[in-house]
């Protein structure tokens, strides 16, 4: 039986090629199934990606994989105006990736997330931006524990099924968000700050014992259904524009 593609609930839009400097644009798209044409994605990855394209021990892996990252290529070359497979990387010190080469002089920042059924992109013009996205499985509470501030813990200690398990989907993906942007990923202990994680309250970092590069200011998004996903901004009005991309 044919696997169908996971629905996205945000409109079909092509590349794009200008983005304001107030502006964050929120790209998804579906790494389940693995399309027949995957050469063609493959086709698009420079040395280190196909290494670790072919390092993956499980074909489905490798196939998300390139997927995720051809389509990076695609929408980041609209913005820049290059060819796809010309678009130049390089890490920061903890491996956040961003343009390198010509494409730096572009100002373009983006962060790039997947889940196993989606992958979600944030792109911005001059300013540092993250983006995370999990599906929503079911999970030990035990990883709340060890992982999430006392704050964090007293709040979904108040929850029960779907409500704890949404909670704590809320909670990752904000912080996760958070560490993407400032670019030091798990680098940092998720417990060394606080951010919202209740239904009725707004997605915002509430206190931090860390010092951030900025008062991130986050946003709550909704790529696909079952999925929970956020957006870690450093402009406080910044104007979000979500898009699902199909190549």
């Amino acid at each position: 039986m044919q696997q169908s593609m996971t629905p996205l609930n945000w409109p079909i839009f092509g590349i794009r090629s200008a983005i304001a400097p107030d502006e964050v644009h929120l790209w998804a798209w579906p790494l389940e199934p693995i399309p027949p044409d995957l050469a063609a994605h493959v086709a698009l990855l420079d040395p280190l990606e196909l290494r670790r394209f072919r390092a993956f021990h499980f074909a489905a892996d490798a196939g998300r994989y390139a997927v995720a990252h051809a389509n990076l290529r695609r929408i980041l070359g609209g913005y820049c105006d290059r060819p796809p497979a010309k678009i130049c990387f390089r890490a920061e010190r903890f491996g956040k990736p961003e343009l390198a080469g010509d494409d730096a002089s572009s100002s373009i920042s983006f962060s790039l997330a997947h889940s196993r059924n989606i992958a979600v992109l944030a792109v911005a013009y001059g300013q540092p931006v993250g983006v995370d996205v999990e599906d929503v499985r079911p999970i030990e509470p035990d990883v709340a524990g060890a992982h999430f501030s006392a704050k964090e813990n007293s709040d979904l200690s108040g929850l029960h099924g779907d409500a704890w398990l949404n909670g704590f989907y809320r909670c990752w993906t904000r912080k996760e968000a958070i560490l993407k942007a400032e670019g030091v990923g798990l680098h940092r202990a998720l417990d060394g700050f606080d951010v919202s994680l209740l239904a009725d309250a707004p997605a915002e970092l509430l206190e931090t014992r860390e010092e951030f590069s900025y008062p991130w200011k986050l946003h709550d998004l909704s790529p696909a259904a079952g999925t929970i996903a956020a957006l870690a901004t450093a402009y406080s009005n910044a104007r979000l524009a979500c898009f699902s991309f199909l190549a």
